[in-house]
């Protein structure tokens, strides 16, 4: 093998553990939401495994709206 494969390997490797690692995270942080009953908690950690990036992306966009942010946490005005 040659240098470039062996880089393409290693990031191939990397990215599979970020994914797994965000995974597991996401997993977790699913079972540990208060708000969620459990046909939901079912139904976040098959889209998981499904669509394993995917879902992680789609979970950290919708987790602000179930603690109740809404569209963002609102500035104070200070002056």
């Amino acid at each position: 093998m040659e240098a470039w494969e062996w880089i393409l390997a290693l990031l191939a490797g990397l990215s599979a553990v970020f994914v797994m690692g965000a995974n597991i995270w996401a997993i977790f942080d699913v079972v540990r939401q208060d708000r969620l009953d459990q046909t939901s908690r079912v139904i976040w950690v098959l889209l998981f495994f499904v669509m394993p990036l995917f879902g992680v992306v789609v979970w950290l966009y919708a987790k602000p709206r179930l603690a109740g942010l809404g569209t963002g946490m609102r500035l104070r005005k200070t002056l």
